[in-house]
């Protein structure tokens, strides 16, 4: 799959909706789950653009903050 990186780093804006195309590729990619432990194994103040492995910066904040408390297995 080839798609510009536009999509997966979209302009800093507040649409909560800018994120939706990047989703929808990711839904159907076969590298999913590796994606986001790239991400999720970057440092929390450098993960701060993006979608990876579905999630924006915001849900990995959130995955992030479950998975140090133990409500979530680490990827």
């Amino acid at each position: 799959m080839d798609y510009p990186t536009t999509i997966f780093f979209p302009a800093n804006t507040p649409s909560e909706t800018r994120f939706d195309q990047a989703k929808s590729i990711c839904k159907r990619c076969t590298v999913k789950k590796q994606c986001l432990k790239l991400a999720m194994n970057l440092q929390e103040d450098d993960d701060r653009w993006g979608v990876f492995g579905g999630m924006n910066p915001m849900e990995r904040r959130v995955l992030r903050d479950q998975i140090k408390k133990g409500l979530k297995d680490a990827l």
